[in-house]
C-alpha cells in the first residue's frame, strides 16, 4: 500500500462567531475514495456530518457532493449544504453569489447575500398527528406543556417530528428517554425499517419564547443514531421542515413568514438560523434557510491506496 493525503477543511456553520454553530469537515477528493472509505473517515472526524466535494467536477456549473452522518450516507442535510457551498466559493476563487451542488436528493443552489449564505430546500411532505401523551413520555415533560398546534412529521429530504410547546423552561428540561423514544418511532412508522423515508426521524421541539430578544423561535433538535441520542447544534434540515409546519399551521400568523432561530444554546454551541417562506396555492411551500459560516481549520488527511 502506498500512502498519500487529500486537502480537508473544518468550518463551523449557521454560527455568528467561530467555535459556535455546527461543525463540518470538507474533504476534497478526486475519485479516489471508495464509499466504503467516506463512510470510515466521516466516522472518524465524530461530526454529524461530513461531506465530499469532487474536484474533478469543481470547475462545472453543479459540483457533485456527498454527505455522510458517522452512520450512513444521507440524501440531504442543512447545515453540510451551506458548509460545503462556503467552501466551495474559497476554493473556486470567484466572485460568485450563486453555486449549484449536486446531491443526493438533486442539485440544491445556494445565495449568498453578504455574510448569509441562504438555501432553498425541496417542498415539504407532512405526516401524522401524533399523541402529546407519547410524545411528553419520551421527552421528559408533560403533556399539559405542549402549545395547542399538532405534532406532525415533516419532511424536506430528513424528515422530523415537530413538537411545539409553551415556553422556553420546557425546552430547556426536554431529555429524551431512549427506549420510549425507539418504541414510538417505531409503532408510528418513523423508524429506518418501517419509515417511508428509509430513515429514522429526528424530533424537534421549540417555542416562540427566546434567549435573546432579536430572535423569534428557540428550539432543539434530537437524533437517534448508532442506538444512542444525540442533539445537534445548528439543523438547516429540521429548520426547513420547520418553516413548512409553520406556515401550513400558521403558527406565526398569516401570510410570509422571516423568522430567526435559536438552536443548541444548551449544549452549549449557539446557533442562529435565518428562515424565510411562504405558503403557495396547490400545496406548494417556498422554504429558505439561511446563516453565516466561519472558516476554522484547513489541514491534510492521510489515505492509503
Amino acid at each position: 500500500m502506498s500512502d498519500t493525503t487529500i486537502k480537508f477543511h473544518i468550518v463551523d456553520v449557521f454560527a455568528e462567531a467561530k467555535y459556535e454553530g455546527n461543525q463540518l469537515a470538507v474533504f476534497e477528493h478526486y475519485g479516489n475514495i471508495s464509499t466504503e472509505l467516506m463512510q470510515k473517515m466521516a466516522n472518524e472526524t465524530n461530526f454529524a456530518e461530513t461531506t465530499f466535494i469532487d474536484m474533478q467536477t469543481i470547475d462545472n456549473e453543479i459540483v457533485d457532493v456527498r454527505i455522510f452522518t458517522k452512520e450512513m450516507e444521507v440524501p440531504f442535510a442543512g447545515h453540510p449544504t451551506l458548509g460545503t457551498a462556503f467552501v466551495l466559493k474559497k476554493l473556486r476563487g470567484k466572485n460568485e453569489t450563486d453555486v449549484k451542488l449536486n446531491l443526493k436528493i438533486g442539485v440544491i443552489e445556494v445565495h449568498t447575500i453578504g455574510e448569509t449564505l441562504w438555501m432553498q430546500q425541496i417542498n415539504p411532505s407532512f405526516r401524522g398527528d401524533y399523541s402529546k401523551t407519547e410524545v411528553a413520555d419520551f421527552l421528559g415533560i408533560q403533556a399539559s406543556d405542549i402549545a395547542d398546534f399538532p405534532i406532525e412529521e415533516v419532511c424536506t429530504g430528513l424528515p422530523f417530528v415537530f413538537v411545539p410547546v409553551k415556553n422556553k423552561a420546557v425546552v430547556e428540561k426536554s431529555r429524551i428517554n431512549f427506549d420510549k423514544w425507539e418504541n414510538f418511532l417505531k409503532a408510528n412508522q418513523l423508524y429506518k425499517a418501517n419509515s417511508p423515508w428509509g430513515m429514522t426521524s429526528g424530533v424537534f421541539i421549540f417555542t416562540d419564547e427566546t434567549t435573546r430578544p432579536e430572535n423569534h423561535l428557540h428550539g432543539r433538535m434530537y437524533w437517534h443514531e448508532g442506538g444512542a441520542v444525540f442533539e445537534d447544534s445548528a439543523t438547516g434540515s429540521a429548520n426547513g421542515c420547520l418553516l413548512g409546519y409553520i406556515l401550513k399551521n400558521k403558527y406565526l400568523g398569516e401570510g410570509e413568514v422571516y423568522a430567526r432561530v435559536e438552536q443548541g444554546f444548551e449544549i452549549p454551541r449557539p446557533s442562529i438560523l435565518e428562515l424565510s417562506g411562504k405558503q403557495l396555492p396547490d400545496n406548494q411551500y417556498i422554504i429558505r434557510v439561511g446563516g453565516k459560516v466561519q472558516a476554522v481549520a484547513t489541514g491534510e488527511w492521510g489515505i492509503s491506496n
